[in-house]
C-alpha cells in the first residue's frame, strides 16, 4: 500500500470538475454490474421492509403528528398574529380543506426522507463492502491491511445522521433558500457519508480526514450530479450501486494522485 502525505501542503491539487464527472460516469457503469445491482436491489428491498414495519407498528402516532403540525402550520402560525377563522365561514372551510392537504404534503415528504435515510444507513452498514470490492479490481494497487475500528464506522454513521437530521429540521425552518439549501446538504452528505466506508481497509484514518477536508467541494459537486441523473426514469433504482461507486472511485482516484 502506498504511503499518503498527511500534510495538507503535500497533497496533489483537489481533483477537478472533469474528473468527478468522469467517476460519476464510472459509477453509472458499474452500477449496472450483476453484483451491484443486486446491491440497489437489496437496498430497497430492505428499506421497503423496514418501513413497512415502521409504519405498520407506529402508524397512529405518525397521524397524529402530522395531523398536529398540518394544524399548526394553516392555524397555530396565524394565530399567532391574531387571526382566527370561523369554522362555520367561507374561510374556515377552506382551512380545514388545506390543513389536510397540507397533512398529505408532510407526509409525502416524510416518507421520501425516511425512505432515504433508511436506504443511506442499509448501504452504509451492511452492503458497502460488496460495493467497495467491485470497484477496487479497477485499483489493484490500493488493496491495503488498514482497518479502521467498528467504532470509528459506528461514530461517522452517527455523526452523518445526526447532521442529516439537524440540518434537514433547520433547512426547512428556514424561508425562500431553505429548499434548495436541503438539497445542498443532502447531495453533500450522501456521498460523504460513504467515504469512510469506500476508504475501509485501504488507507488509515488520517488519509481519510485528509481527503474530506481536500475535497469537500468535489463531493457536493458529485452529490449533486447523482441527484440529477436520480431524477431519470429507472435510474433512480441504480442510485444505491451508483452512489457507492461513486464515492469509491472519488476516494481512489485522489489516492493514485498521491503518488504522481
Amino acid at each position: 500500500m502506498s504511503g499518503i502525505p498527511a500534510s495538507a501542503d503535500k497533497l496533489a491539487p483537489p481533483l477537478a470538475p472533469g474528473e468527478v464527472l468522469h467517476c460519476v460516469r464510472l459509477g453509472l457503469r458499474d452500477s449496472v454490474r450483476p453484483r451491484l445491482l443486486a446491491v440497489s436491489l437489496g437496498v430497497w428491498l430492505g428499506t421497503l421492509l423496514v418501513l413497512a414495519i415502521l409504519y405498520a407498528l407506529a402508524w397512529t402516532p405518525i397521524t397524529a403528528a402530522l395531523d398536529a403540525a398540518s394544524r399548526f402550520l394553516v392555524l397555530g402560525i396565524p394565530h399567532w398574529f391574531g387571526w382566527v377563522p370561523d369554522p362555520a365561514s367561507l374561510i374556515g372551510r377552506i382551512a380545514a380543506g388545506l390543513i389536510t392537504v397540507v397533512q398529505y404534503v408532510l407526509g409525502l415528504i416524510g416518507f421520501v426522507l425516511s425512505t432515504l435515510l433508511v436506504a443511506r444507513v442499509i448501504l452504509e452498514t451492511v452492503l458497502m463492502g460488496q460495493v467497495q470490492r467491485v470497484v477496487l479490481r479497477r485499483y489493484p494497487a490500493l488493496e491495503g491491511q488498514v482497518q479502521r475500528p467498528w467504532r470509528a464506522d459506528l461514530r461517522d454513521l452517527l455523526g452523518n445522521l445526526g447532521t442529516l437530521v439537524a440540518g434537514t429540521l433547520l433547512c426547512l425552518c428556514i424561508p425562500l433558500i431553505g429548499a434548495a439549501l436541503l438539497v445542498l446538504l443532502s447531495a453533500y452528505l450522501n456521498v460523504r457519508g460513504l467515504v469512510n466506508d469506500a476508504f475501509d481497509g485501504v488507507v488509515s484514518a488520517e488519509q481519510q480526514r485528509a481527503f474530506v477536508r481536500q475535497q469537500r467541494g468535489q463531493m457536493l459537486l458529485a452529490g449533486l450530479l447523482l441527484a440529477g441523473l436520480a431524477l431519470i426514469p429507472f435510474v433512480a433504482l441504480l442510485m444505491p450501486g451508483m452512489l457507492g461507486a461513486t464515492s469509491c472511485h472519488l476516494g481512489f482516484r485522489w489516492l493514485e494522485r498521491q503518488d504522481n
